[in-house]
């Protein structure tokens, strides 16, 4: 019983050293470059992981198996992301929420579209200003069409 107890004490970091990793972040607009406070990080199971500080910046600890994200905030379009393992800070461009008056869902899709191709640009003229450390994002974004 003894041997028990020293083995389950001396193997319990072990085990618990590969369930979380922590993770970085800063949020910003896609037309001003702005930080975005108050963005809800979660998982795709919709739990809540953290938000963004005031100056767009988070700090969460991702669990293990989790490798896509929802970012959410009030006026923007959910954005969803793929994060690999290697990618410990995110830097992460959202766009603003719009309303299509009077128009086809496949034309809002088409011109929601072609604002998310133009992301990595933006996010080389972000890196350019100052605002995020790295050239390219190390993750990739998902695009959802409207149906």
């Amino acid at each position: 019983m003894r041997h028990l107890i020293l083995l389950t004490i001396s193997l319990t970091p072990l085990l618990s050293s590969g369930q979380t990793r922590t993770l970085t972040g800063k949020v910003i607009d896609e037309y001003t470059f702005d930080a975005i406070p108050e963005v809800r990080v979660q998982n795709r199971d919709t739990l809540r992981l953290g938000t963004t500080e005031l100056n767009g910046t988070f700090k969460i600890e991702l669990p293990s198996g989790t490798d896509e994200l929802l970012l959410s905030c009030i006026g923007m379009e959910w954005t969803s992301i793929t994060v690999p393992a290697n990618c410990d800070n995110i830097e992460i461009i959202m766009m603003y929420d719009g309303t299509y008056d009077y128009t086809t869902v496949s034309r809002v899709s088409r011109k929601r579209s072609k604002r998310f191709k133009d992301l990595s640009s933006q996010h080389h003229q972000a890196h350019e200003k100052g605002i995020f450390t790295a050239d390219k994002p190390c993750f990739s974004y998902i695009f959802k069409k409207y149906k």
